[in-house]
């Protein structure tokens, strides 16, 4: 396990992930602060052709705020949100980083080793290192390695993590699954699989499935302290039907880490079925994928992982950038879903998170939303996007020249009469609206605020002293001069941030 180096360490407040706003300003002089909400029911997505982390809100419907991670530009990411931080793994070169989202940036990094999948709920994350059978707890706060590392039985499957915490690991080699808390490995059962199967762990409805591909089954777990329905299926065992047509040996099933109800979708990427298996009744439906005859034998046409959400099944075709969309009541696909062009370079994946789904081509710049308004196609980098090092950052605008000191008014001096007083030239002064920034409003550009305090110099008028009186002797008041007034601004001199939907 590498070692954590860190960069700037910030405390923020609550459990969400930003309770604050958000500033970006750390990269150079003169850039504009900007507020956000990240915390606005949305996601974060990777690009892997920039090496971006990219913040999308699913209320507004668009990208609105991005982190460059250094050095990532051309790799695939995986992404993990913890209590306060976001980890961004890219698995093949085994470096980690880690993402203060109240401050747009990378605040740390670590070298493990190749293949290192992190996992986190409830304030507790795990580092997992199949092929060394290793299980290493980390510090939610900056990643580093807290208590013991534990060492299982290798290799280990695909693990899942549920919500109160605890860690599901499957032990290929003895088939068996053990539950990890508080940092002890305690066995869930007797053996799921027989040894040597390739087994995996997912969570369907919060409970934990064993998922063996070697077998073609799925098997609900059971024991003390799993979670599920008090436990009516535990240890059930739902067998995978054989299709007509005979499907080639040995790819492992494709199969989403979670899903939300108790409908598991797998995948067989090289015979082109989806399976829909229901856990809670124990019963599957099995459907070819379109295209079957056109994708033999080119492995550029394998499919990616299934997810099944709010009864439909999505299976990404990345080569003909588009989205299978399955509808589990009716039993047909209808018309794909379009992401990216069909030239073969797109590498599309299918997220679920706060019942939205999120489509996301990580080589490219489109995306995906679906929720209960529909679908909404998003470009992840719009001009302007706050954090990519390209975009075009408002500056803040030049400081207000400060008031001249008061003079005092001889007596006798008035507005009508007398001294002349000077006349302000070219003053523009804005009064504040609902769209001028504060707590819970929109924001102003820096643009419009340079606008609002473009304020010429006063053009001084020259004045002529008040006429002599014949008796008494004539007296002559010298002229006075009264200092122009100080231009005026909105409330805020500085623009305060992106406005939020």
């Amino acid at each position: 396990m590498g070692q954590l180096i860190p960069a700037a360490r910030v405390l923020l407040p609550g459990a969400a992930i930003v309770t604050a706003a958000a500033l970006i300003g750390a990269a150079g002089q003169g850039t504009a602060p900007v507020r956000l909400d990240l915390v606005d029911n949305g996601t974060w997505l990777t690009d892997s052709a920039t090496g971006t982390l990219i913040h999308l809100s699913g209320p507004a419907g668009r990208a609105n705020a991005a982190v460059t991670v250094p050095g990532t530009a051309g790799r695939d990411l995986t992404v993990t949100s913890t209590t306060h931080k976001i980890v961004v793994v890219d698995p093949s070169a085994g470096q980690m980083f880690l993402v203060d989202p109240a401050r747009l940036a990378t605040v740390g990094s670590a070298a493990l080793r190749p293949g290192v999948a992190i996992t986190s709920a409830s304030g507790i994350t795990y580092a997992v290192e199949a092929g060394a059978g290793r299980v290493q707890p980390l510090s939610a706060d900056d990643l580093s390695p807290i208590g013991t590392a534990l060492d299982l039985p290798s290799p280990l499957g695909a693990a899942a993590q549920s919500d109160d915490g605890t860690l599901w690991v499957p032990l290929r080699s003895t088939g068996t699954v053990v539950a990890v808390r508080d940092g002890v490995a305690a066995p869930v059962a007797g053996p799921v699989a027989p040894p040597g199967n390739a087994i995996d762990v997912v969570l369907a409805g919060g409970r934990p499935v064993v998922v063996d591909s070697t077998a073609r089954s799925l098997t609900t777990l059971g024991g003390p302290g799993a979670p599920g329905e008090s436990g009516a299926r535990a240890g059930a065992r739902t067998v995978l039907p054989l299709s007509e047509t005979p499907a080639p040996a040995g790819p492992e099933l494709l199969v989403a880490r979670r899903t939300e109800r108790g409908v598991v979708g797998l995948l067989d990427p090289v015979a082109r079925r989806l399976y829909l298996v229901d856990v809670d009744h124990g019963t599957v439906a099995m459907s070819e994928l379109p295209g079957r005859d056109q994708g033999q034998g080119q492995g550029q046409r394998q499919p990616g992982v299934p997810v099944v959400q709010a009864g439909h099944a999505y299976v990404p075709e990345s080569a003909l950038g588009v989205v299978l969309d399955y509808d589990l009541a009716h039993g047909t696909f209808g018309a794909p879903i379009p992401v990216a062009a069909a030239d073969g370079h797109a590498r599309i994946t299918v997220t679920v998170d706060d019942g939205q789904v999120w489509i996301n081509d990580t080589a490219g710049p489109n995306a995906v939303l679906i929720n209960d308004r529909g679908r909404t196609p998003i470009s992840k980098q719009p001009p302007d996007l706050p954090g990519l090092p390209t975009g075009s950052a408002q500056p803040l605008p030049a400081a207000p020249p400060l008031p001249r000191p008061q003079q005092p008014r001889p007596d006798g001096a008035a507005h009508g009469q007398g001294a002349a007083r000077p006349t302000p030239a070219a003053t523009t002064t804005r009064t504040p609206t609902a769209a001028t920034s504060g707590p819970g409003t929109g924001t102003r550009t820096g643009t419009e605020a340079e606008h609002d305090q473009t304020t010429s110099e006063p053009t001084r008028t020259p004045t002529t002293p008040p006429p002599r009186t014949p008796s008494p002797p004539p007296v002559t008041t010298p002229p006075v001069t009264t200092p122009p007034p100080s231009p005026t601004t909105g409330p805020s001199a500085s623009p305060d941030g992106l406005p939020i939907v």
